[in-house]
């Protein structure tokens, strides 16, 4: 019985890893008018993709050209309550003169976090037409 078990485990695990592997890559592109940073890098204000790498916790994000930079992902919250089906944005964290890439959201998936800023700060937020 305890084989029967275990094998009916193991099965729902690898099948939930298959669907999880099969899940459409989360991206976003973007009009961005302010420079602002990615991973310690500062990006020029421009067109930008910004693609969920499906092997790491990071997104990629690319401008034109070679302009780019890697977002790593801290955690991820809940979207249903910060997002509808409609609803995909951008949030920067605003701190002196730096304007740091914060958060993803994207409809249909929890928020990514890639900064979480202790001191005192503001936020801007770019909506994005999904």
């Amino acid at each position: 019985m305890k084989n029967v078990i275990l094998t009916a485990c193991l099965i729902a695990l690898i099948g939930a890893g298959f669907a999880y592997g099969q899940s459409q890559p989360a991206q976003i592109k973007v009009s961005i008018d302010f420079p602002f940073t990615v991973g310690g890098k500062v990006l020029p204000a421009g067109q930008y993709e910004f693609l969920r790498d499906s092997t790491a916790p990071i997104f990629r994000v690319q401008g034109e050209g070679k302009i780019g930079g890697i977002a790593q992902i801290l955690t991820r919250t809940a979207g249903e309550i910060h997002t509808t089906p409609e609803d995909a944005h951008l949030v920067f964290d605003v701190i002196g003169d730096v304007t740091a890439l914060s958060e993803i959201w994207i409809p249909g998936q929890d928020g990514y976090i890639m900064l979480m800023t202790k001191g005192p700060h503001t936020h801007k937020v770019i909506n994005v037409k999904y």
